[in-house]
């Protein structure tokens, strides 16, 4: 029997997205990046180091030379392969067919997919918010180019990370792979592009000084456009952000300055509690990275298990500080949902997994609908490709499709509940918790099509 389509005409708020960060990258180039593991498993790390280096800078000279001494091309399309069985392989070719034509052959569609690239950075995108009905997208991005993207379609959420480790040097002699690396220096980028705004090329002297510059920056980035905050540092270290008094971040933030090398532990979770309480007081949501990171080592996924979170969940002054808690939190997804459902002020994102998860998404979102209140159940693509933005909507509203008539045929909800629930959870949710009017998102003209 055909299932009925409850959410295909409901049109959606991306909430977790890197639109407008990412540059056009081509299919081939993308199923690379995702198959790094394979490489980094079968050379010595600084071999790995030196090819991530030299594709990061565009050295094809370089390349080649690894090439030549320890045979990188060869495994890195080995691990393309091994790769093709996945649902991220099948859900980049979907999302490839659904955007640049499904009646058109592979050729086409990469041809397709070159043209629109050549045609400017928002150019694919616009297409892929139109294809995906999704008419706002909430991006985690730096900082928005408002000449080339549309600020009614892409609204900023502003990661706070940058502010949190001011004298940090990015580099780690102990763990594989880059991600650690490559994160820490995403933050220094921008927290020199912070300092620079206000006349620094370093952090002030004295620890009152620096956050006061931390409140200038958040609060004019906020003036700017953007409309919540992120946190990614699972990415870089535990997410249990402690206690910690002033004296103690003032004193770590002394010798930091000073070039000793101490606990940082203090200084950075003051500075996370301190920019909680910011949102806290003007209605800003927060948004949280639990769970796994990307396909190479670097990131320890021990350091993003949702319950860490519980003594900062318990901070009594953030009680209505909305928190998300994003990409279903995989693998911890059942730990991520006894939060959601424990906290008023906490809600579940399960973007990133229409395109990594077929059944596994059905399975969770099941539970989910099943435990949760029906506000606290957010749509996102965690998608900063055009074809993963499209083809995460498809199957997020597909996976829908299955788990809500299921539902409703074994009697946990009714017909009204059905088409509810699949309103709140593609775009009420979203629209509430960030202060968007649903009726106007609804109307929004979408960009014309190619």
């Amino acid at each position: 029997m055909e299932t009925p389509d409850i959410a295909g005409g409901l049109p959606a708020i991306d909430h977790h997205s890197h639109a407008s960060m990412a540059r056009f990258r081509t299919v081939d180039q993308i199923e690379r990046h995702f198959a790094t593991d394979h490489l980094e498993g079968n050379v010595p790390a600084g071999v790995y180091d030196a090819f991530i280096a030299a594709r990061n800078r565009g050295d094809a000279a370089a390349l080649q030379q690894l090439d030549a001494e320890h045979g990188t091309e060869a495994l890195m399309l080995r691990g393309v392969e091994f790769r093709s069985t996945t649902f991220f392989a099948r859900a980049l070719r979907l999302g490839c067919a659904q955007l640049y034509g499904p009646d058109a052959g592979w050729d086409e569609q990469m041809a397709r997919a070159l043209d629109w690239g050549s045609r400017g950075p928002a150019f694919s995108y616009d297409q892929a918010v139109r294809v995906a009905n999704t008419p706002v997208a909430l991006a985690d991005v730096p900082y928005i180019d408002r000449s080339v993207w549309s600020p009614a379609h892409y609204r900023q959420i502003m990661r706070i990370d940058p502010y949190v480790y001011p004298f940090h040097s990015g580099q780690t002699d102990t763990l594989r792979g880059t991600e650690f690396q490559r994160f820490h220096a995403g933050f220094a980028a921008v927290l020199r592009r912070e300092l620079t705004h206000y006349g620094m090329d370093a952090p002030p002297a004295t620890f009152d000084a620096y956050l006061q510059f931390v409140d200038a920056s958040i609060e004019r980035r906020v003036r700017e456009g953007a409309i919540g905050i992120k946190v990614a540092s699972a990415y870089v270290r535990p997410i249990d952000f402690r206690p910690a008094s002033f004296d103690d971040a003032a004193a770590t933030y002394a010798a930091l300055a000073a070039g000793r090398d101490v606990e940082r532990r203090p200084l950075e979770d003051f500075v996370v509690r301190r920019v909680a309480q910011y949102a806290a007081d003007h209605a800003l949501p927060m948004q949280l990275h639990v769970g796994m990171g990307h396909p190479e080592p670097g990131m320890l996924i021990g350091n993003s298990g949702p319950l860490l979170l519980e003594t900062f969940l318990n901070i009594r002054s953030l009680n209505r500080l909305k928190i998300t808690l994003l990409h279903g939190g995989y693998p911890f997804s059942s730990d991520m949902a006894a939060l959601v459902q424990t906290y008023g002020n906490v809600f579940l994102d399960f973007s990133w997994m229409p395109y990594l998860h077929h059944f596994y998404l059905r399975q969770k979102l099941t539970e989910w609908l099943e435990i949760l209140p029906a506000n606290r159940l957010l749509y996102g693509s965690d998608a900063g490709a055009p074809e993963f933005h499209v083809a995460a909507a498809a199957q997020a509203r597909d996976a829908l499709n299955h788990v809500l008539n299921d539902g409703h045929m074994r009697g946990v909800w009714n017909t009204r509940q059905v088409d509810w629930l699949a309103r709140r959870v593609l775009l009420d949710n979203a629209a509430e918790l960030y202060g968007l009017e649903a009726r106007a998102v609804e109307r929004m003209e979408m960009p014309a099509a190619a």
